[in-house]
This record gives structure tokens, C-alpha cells and sequence, in this order.
């Protein structure tokens, strides 16, 4: 018992070494995702910031694909948070759509190419750099935010939105504008200068949360967070509309039931195989025949058949002629074959078949068309 006792902890403990050798050596790494996904929990991730919009609103998803594909509907909101690579057509389709009745807050710390707005630089010196991480005083705008604050917050951007007098200031701080809200058509754009407020590793810090979280104060039919323009977008199609998860569990549904179809309607040969096939050339065939052509009387005439057949085979085989002699049939396959099938072979050409049926009996005429038959199917086989 002591040395099985000993085992045990021996084996015990070489897996556990095993384990955390292995581990050690071969120990995931997390990928390192880009910033402001929607998904990512990382520091600079924005899952936190959809987890809770995911409880206040009926539907948050994600949107994949191009700006053009938005759902032909109304009182939608389309999230984007620092998108890159924006191009003008995106920006025209995506103006288009908010004609219609949707909304988009758009999350960029130099939102440039817009037409509703225009984002200017503002100087910043020393100080104000080397204080920025204990935050500046943001203002908000009168009524929109449950209480005058005071708010601070961390504001890591150079530009400021040019006061022109089109749409809605929301707050700003010391040095200029940092939201504002645009009419466009039955919809609106709110743009907001500071994405890093949406931060997993930030939205608790100062009063970024409660400065951004009344923009979401709206109900909306449906929510749409933009990953497209963070590298994740995909190609439309018929099955861009349903979740991977979907997709896939039908894809192998389908293999599934193919293979199952497959395995159940395979046929390893002939549906029918005709019995005459399985008795060619035997002994029950063969007297059938015989007995079929002992009554009509054609037993010579099919003997006569036999040796036309041979003799053409021959012809096709050897290049010898239908009106070869006997010997010279045997001659020639005597260069060919042994002796005693090229006997049997002058046999078969010289016996002559009667020209009635009454010269040969069943039995013989059984036998003699045993032999012409392996003699035809030796001679087919070369």
C-alpha cells in the first residue's frame, strides 16, 4: 500500500509539472484588439459603455457593413466612435439615411469633411498640458443636463468646432466647442470631440460619464454601434443579415442532412441486375437453350453461328482470315497459345454442325457450346 501510496503522488505530481510546463510555455497571449470596439473589454474598448446602453435601449447591434447598406427605415441611431477612413461617399450616403427620420453621434477628436460643421486648432501650452490629466471645467449647454455640474473631464484633442451658428451647442470647455447637435432633414448628427470619454479605462473617470450618457437618453427602434470603419466590416449578401453563430449551425444542419440523404439513397451497383447476367455461359442457361433449340430444330444453325463468331474474332484478334484453312488457324495459334488449345481450337473450326437438329443430341450439343463459349471468351479477353 506504502508503495502504491508513492505512485500515486509520483504520478500526481509529474502531470502537475506537466500541466505547468506546458502552460508556461505555450500560454495564450490576448489579442491585441484596435481601440473603441464596441466588443473589446479591454482599457480602450467601449464594451462597458454598450453593456449598459444594451439594458436602457430595445436593440444594440453591431453594423458591418458599408454606410450605403443602412436599413431603409426611421428612428434608428448609428453610433460611430473615431471611424477611420470616412470617404465622401460615405458621408453623402450616410446623410441621406439620416434625411429620413435616424439619428448618428459621431465620436471624433478631428471630425473633418463635413459640411454641417467646421473643426478649427487651438493652441495649448505648457501648463495647460501638464494639468490636463486632473481634468478642465466643461460647460454644458443650459437645460440639457439634469444639473449644472460642476463637470470636468480629460479632453486629449487640439480641435474645437468652429462657432458658425449652425445646430446645438451641448458643452464645451475653456478653449472652445466640443459637442454640438446638427438638424439634417427629419433626423440629426450630434459630433463630439472627445472618444476617449467612451473608454472602458476612462468613461468612470471625472464626469465623463455623465456628460456623454444624456446623449443616449432617446429611444430609438434600434441602435446600430459602427465596427466597419475599425476593420470589421463585411461584404453584403443574403447572409449578412443573420448571426454567424446562424449561419453556421445551418451550414453543418445541411452537410448533415446531405450526408445522411447520401448514405441512405447510395447504390453500390445496378438497381436491377438482370438474372442472365449472374448464369451467362452456365450450365442452366446453356440448357435452356439447348432444350429451346431441340424442339425448334435450330441446333445446327446455332452450332453454324458459333463457329461464324469464332471465326470473325479470330479475324479481329490475329488479322486471319474468315476462309482461313484449319491449319492455318492452328498454325497461327500455335505461336500463341498451347498445344492443347490450339487442338481444342482446330476441334471447334473442323467438327462440322448437322443441318438438321436431329444430328446431335442436348447433351453434346451442351458440351459443344461450353466449349465454344470459353474458347469466345478466351479469345475476347486478349
Amino acid at each position: 500500500m506504502r508503495g502504491l501510496n508513492k505512485l500515486h503522488a509520483g504520478l500526481a505530481l509529474s502531470i502537475a509539472l506537466f500541466l505547468l510546463l506546458g502552460y508556461w510555455i505555450m500560454k495564450p497571449k490576448v489579442a491585441d484588439q484596435p481601440p473603441y470596439l464596441s466588443f473589446s473589454a479591454d482599457v480602450d474598448g467601449t464594451k462597458a459603455w454598450r453593456e449598459l446602453l444594451s439594458q436602457k435601449q430595445p436593440t444594440v447591434k453591431e453594423w458591418r457593413l458599408t454606410w450605403e447598406h443602412l436599413p431603409n427605415q426611421t428612428s434608428m441611431l448609428l453610433v460611430s466612435i473615431q471611424p477611420s477612413a470616412v470617404t465622401k461617399a460615405d458621408r453623402e450616403k450616410l446623410l441621406s439615411w439620416v434625411q429620413q427620420g435616424n439619428d448618428v453621434i459621431l465620436f471624433d477628436r478631428q471630425p473633418e469633411g463635413w459640411s454641417q460643421w467646421a473643426a478649427e486648432t487651438v493652441k495649448v501650452d505648457v501648463e495647460a498640458k501638464v494639468s490636463k490629466s486632473a481634468g478642465v471645467i466643461i460647460t454644458p449647454s443650459p437645460g440639457y443636463f439634469p444639473s449644472e455640474g460642476p463637470y470636468t473631464g480629460e479632453v486629449d484633442t487640439l480641435y474645437r468646432l468652429k462657432p458658425d451658428g449652425q445646430g446645438e451647442t451641448l458643452f464645451a470647455d475653456e478653449r472652445g466647442e466640443l459637442a454640438r447637435r446638427v438638424t439634417v432633414g427629419a433626423g440629426s448628427i450630434t459630433v463630439v470631440l472627445t472618444p476617449n470619454w467612451m473608454l472602458n479605462g476612462t468613461i468612470d473617470k471625472e464626469s465623463h460619464f455623465e456628460l456623454i450618457w444624456p446623449l443616449f437618453a432617446k429611444s430609438w427602434d434600434a441602435v446600430w454601434v459602427d465596427e466597419t470603419h475599425h476593420g470589421f466590416g463585411t461584404k453584403p449578401g443574403l447572409l449578412a443579415v443573420y448571426p454567424a453563430w446562424l449561419v453556421l449551425a445551418s451550414t453543418q444542419l445541411g452537410l448533415a442532412l446531405l450526408l445522411w440523404l447520401w448514405l441512405r439513397g447510395k447504390r453500390f451497383g445496378p438497381v436491377h441486375t438482370p438474372r442472365a447476367w449472374t448464369v451467362r455461359r452456365g450450365d442452366e442457361t446453356l440448357q435452356a437453350v439447348a432444350a429451346w433449340y431441340e424442339r425448334l430444330g435450330y441446333q445446327g444453325e446455332a452450332l453454324k453461328h458459333q463457329q461464324q463468331l469464332l471465326r470473325q474474332l479470330l479475324a479481329q484478334r490475329w488479322g486471319l482470315s474468315p476462309s482461313a484453312s484449319i491449319e492455318q488457324a492452328a498454325e497461327a495459334a500455335r505461336g500463341r497459345w498451347p498445344e492443347t488449345q490450339a487442338a481444342q481450337l482446330a476441334r471447334l473450326l473442323a467438327d462440322t454442325p448437322p443441318d438438321s437438329g436431329g444430328g446431335i443430341s442436348t447433351k453434346a450439343f451442351v458440351q459443344r457450346t461450353r466449349e465454344m463459349g470459353e474458347m469466345i471468351a478466351y479469345l475476347e479477353k486478349e
